[in-house]
């Protein structure tokens, strides 16, 4: 057998031992819910069990930028960009470029085939200036899906760039986990009402996923699956986005068209901004990426959304 075929060989029996290793994993997590004493009927448990998603688990490591190889996936360095690449801006500044996300890395950990099999997901952020934060507001960040990864180059920060936005870079490395809907999520709301002991089975059960697939390894960083919110559900979050809520009582007043809303989107990834460079501008927050599943299955990134929680 030619080397070429040994090389292919490796690659099919290491995608089928993630494969199955998925298959166990969710096997494993269903049987605990469907297994676990809490006084919770088991029609609900299996309910339960079927809202259960895949979800890709990261970790990040700290790396200089020549320890990662051009196109990567990675949090700060040296965005690795087209030739013909035109840097994303808001009122003339340049936005902050924050990650990378290569689709063929996350590909094998998709096991709900969610994103395109190949490319790469930019995040860039406009940093506000006067209070060092960044900002979330109509054309203060973009997402963009760059389905071509060959010939990439590792950019220069324009000239005329925010110096305090150029991030140490993290490398990103991928594992298999799973999630399930926010404890607060509309999804869950008649599981709340209607059993007491939902909130102590609802944490139970993800400390069991977080022991099995290393879900805590990096508290908020992910990609798809259900958000895992520092607050209520973010879902909620970017409805008040798309309304344009400001204040308490407007809230109150649109409360069923936020409900309504939250419905709209998934969650495409969260960046957390505690533990790595990012960290300067974010404090102790996450991130949040929602897009609508027919954008998303169209690769149209027009259109996410973003949010941010924190402590």
């Amino acid at each position: 057998m030619s080397k070429r075929n040994n090389s292919y060989l490796y690659i099919v029996i290491f995608l089928c031992s993630i494969m199955g290793n998925s298959q166990d994993n969710l096997n494993k997590i269903k049987n605990e819910i469907l297994a676990s004493d809490f006084n919770i009927p088991y029609s609900c448990k299996i309910e339960i069990c079927e809202l259960i998603q895949p979800t890709v688990g990261v970790k990040t490591i700290a790396k200089d930028d020549k320890e990662i190889n051009i196109g990567l996936s990675k949090i700060g360095g040296k965005p690795d960009l087209p030739s013909n690449f035109d840097w994303p801006k808001m009122d003339n500044e340049f936005l902050t470029f924050c990650a990378q996300y290569n689709l063929e890395e996350i590909n094998i950990y998709d096991v709900s085939n969610g994103l395109p099999p190949s490319g790469i997901i930019y995040v860039f952020i406009y940093i506000d200036k006067e209070w060092l934060g960044f900002l979330n507001k109509k054309n203060s960040y973009k997402v963009i899906f760059q389905e071509n990864s060959d010939n990439l180059i590792r950019t220069e920060f324009p000239i005329s760039y925010f110096s305090e936005g150029i991030f140490e870079p993290y490398k990103i490395e991928y594992f298999e986990s799973y999630t399930m809907p926010d404890d607060e999520s509309i999804i869950l709301k008649n599981f709340q009402d209607s059993y007491e002991d939902f909130h102590n089975f609802y944490h139970s059960t993800y400390e069991y996923i977080e022991h099995l697939t290393e879900l805590d390894v990096d508290d908020f960083n992910q990609v798809l699956g259900y958000d895992r919110s520092i607050q209520s559900t973010v879902m909620f979050d970017f409805a008040e986005r798309e309304l344009e809520i400001s204040s308490l009582s407007e809230w109150k007043l649109k409360q069923t068209e936020i409900l309504e809303l939250s419905k709209k989107y998934k969650l495409l990834l969260q960046l957390e901004t505690d533990g790595n460079s990012l960290d300067r501008f974010g404090g102790s927050s996450t991130i949040y990426f929602g897009i609508e599943p027919e954008d998303l299955k169209k690769k149209n990134f027009d259109n996410v959304i973003m949010a941010f929680q924190g402590t």
